[in-house]
């Protein structure tokens, strides 16, 4: 029984990883964002029959969870478009720390949605194993670098550009490009490790190789740098109504509320790995969980390839 309860938990960890990549290749062309040469409206004939209703529950448990999230951002959004009328007018009152707090709660809620490295930091905690803090401390670094990335993109479209989100659009589409093609050779990288550590003899009887901070940070770094949607449409509200200085904070805020989400999913692959590594000591499943740090390299480099294929069709 010992045996068998490892052996769930990596099933269970593998399919909510490829729950997050499948979505997300199919968001990687920013699904917050309307392209503009994209017609505005549908000539369909038979318009009246066709109901959106209907394609709610296609999806199954995953797309109706999903299509809860997405009214749940737009409800938040909505809150915050409010409280930015109001921290117009009274810079300091308590519409101030409710935006902040809501920012927090966005954040959540955001990064349960396709995307964020929840991906890739499941499939390097099931490879590297880790700690809570260092799923932690992943995660904030991947949310704070994607959050601040989106805040540089969209004021650097803005003083050089003059434009807002379609600025934005378009240097979110370089920078996508270039993280996704880090996240391959990131991968790669880490199978060679793995293969490379997997003919060593000795490494049968020592234990696994643990996670650096110097590798988490460039894994996060790398990770991160394709720019949030999410902060970057709250950041070009807040900068057209003259608040900027209040969106900048906001971002803080909301990249701490990501990192909750994108936690729980690091620390639950992380945990899965030590469980594993505890039944593999004393059994016979230890030769398959030696495959376990190949696997997770061989996820995060079959992840940016994807996502790259998808982004540059």
């Amino acid at each position: 029984m010992k045996n068998i309860l490892p052996l769930i938990l990596l099933i269970l960890t593998f399919a909510c990883a490829s729950l997050v990549i499948a979505p997300a290749a199919q968001s990687a062309n920013n699904p917050f964002l309307t392209r503009s040469n994209e017609p505005a409206k549908q000539t369909v004939q038979p318009a009246a029959p066709v109901k959106i209703t209907k394609k709610d529950g296609s999806g199954g448990i995953y797309g109706l969870i999903m299509s809860k999230v997405s009214l749940l951002q737009k409800e938040i959004r909505t809150q915050l478009t409010g409280f930015a009328r109001e921290i117009k007018k009274n810079p300091y009152g308590k519409s101030l720390w409710l935006f902040m707090g809501f920012a927090f709660v966005y954040g959540i809620v955001h990064a349960v949605g396709p995307g964020h490295g929840k991906a890739v930091v499941c499939a390097y905690f099931l490879s590297r194993g880790g700690n809570m803090f260092t799923a932690s401390f992943m995660s904030w670094v991947i949310t704070l670098v994607h959050v601040g990335s989106a805040a540089v993109a969209v004021c650097l479209a803005y003083l050089f550009l003059h434009s807002g989100m379609s600025g934005f659009e378009e240097f979110n589409r370089h920078l996508q490009t270039a993280s996704f093609a880090l996240v391959t050779i990131m991968g790669i990288w880490l199978t060679a490790e793995a293969l490379r550590s997997f003919k060593r003899k000795e490494e049968k009887c020592s234990p696994v190789k643990q996670s650096s901070l110097k590798e988490i940070i460039t894994v996060a770094l790398v990770t991160g740098l394709v720019p949030c949607p999410g902060a970057a449409i709250i950041l070009v509200y807040t900068l057209s109504t003259g608040i900027l200085w209040a969106g900048l904070i906001a971002m803080l805020f909301l990249a701490t509320g990501m990192a909750v989400t994108t936690s729980l999913f690091a620390f639950t692959a992380a945990k899965t790995r030590c469980i594993m590594d505890n039944a593999a000591a004393t059994s016979r499943l230890a030769v398959i969980y030696s495959f376990l740090s190949l696997t997770g390299a061989l996820i995060i480099a079959a992840f940016g390839a994807l996502m790259l294929s998808a982004h540059l069709a």
